[in-house]
Formats: C-alpha cells, sequence, structure tokens
C-alpha cells in the first residue's frame, strides 16, 4: 500500500537564472495579482537549500491556514507547496501561483 503523502509540491521551472532580488519582486506583483499577502519571509532548510528564500501567503489576517513558497538561487529552483492538512484555498492559491509563475518565468 503506497504511502500517503503529507503534501503537494507544485515545482516551477526557471527560464534563466534569477536572483532573488528579482524573484522578490516578482513574488510580490503575483501574490498582488492572487490576493494573498506575504505574511512571512525567511530562508528554508539552510544546511539543505542554503541562502534560500522562503515565503509564507494568507489570504485573511486571521484565518487557517498558510501558502508556502521556495527559491532557492545557488540550485535555480523554486517550488510551491501546499500541506494536506491545510484549508482548500491554500490548494487553490497553490494551483493559481504555479500557473501564473510558468507564464511570467
Amino acid at each position: 500500500m503506497a504511502k500517503e503523502l503529507k503534501s503537494v509540491r507544485y515545482d516551477v521551472s526557471l527560464s534563466r537564472d534569477y536572483s532573488g532580488d528579482e524573484m522578490h519582486k516578482i513574488i510580490e506583483k503575483v501574490s498582488q495579482d492572487l490576493d494573498v499577502y506575504i505574511s512571512h519571509i525567511g530562508s528554508y532548510s539552510r544546511k539543505k537549500y542554503p541562502n534560500s528564500i522562503h515565503w509564507h501567503f494568507k489570504e485573511k489576517p486571521k484565518e487557517k491556514g498558510c501558502l508556502d513558497a521556495t527559491f532557492w538561487e545557488e540550485g535555480n529552483e523554486f517550488w510551491i507547496v501546499a500541506r494536506n492538512y491545510e484549508p482548500d484555498w491554500v490548494k487553490r492559491k497553490a494551483e493559481q501561483m504555479q500557473m501564473k509563475l510558468r507564464e511570467v518565468l
């Protein structure tokens, strides 16, 4: 029996190398387009993904759920994660963000 995944990862292929500053500006614009706001900016697994940028997004300040996205400049990777226990809005926005970023990246 297959083990159930704890989350779904939405990868976004990058057409070129982006700097952290460039990616942050793109993410700010995409988040506005999707009507979510950045609630936290940090890094993701500093040992495995050094110098990565990790964002948390929310639709409303006190609602449950959080959409995660990570950019790893050194590996030229970008991914979005929706954990299975998150509310439906997170999964919906993860798919929308992936589609929007595929258009602009």
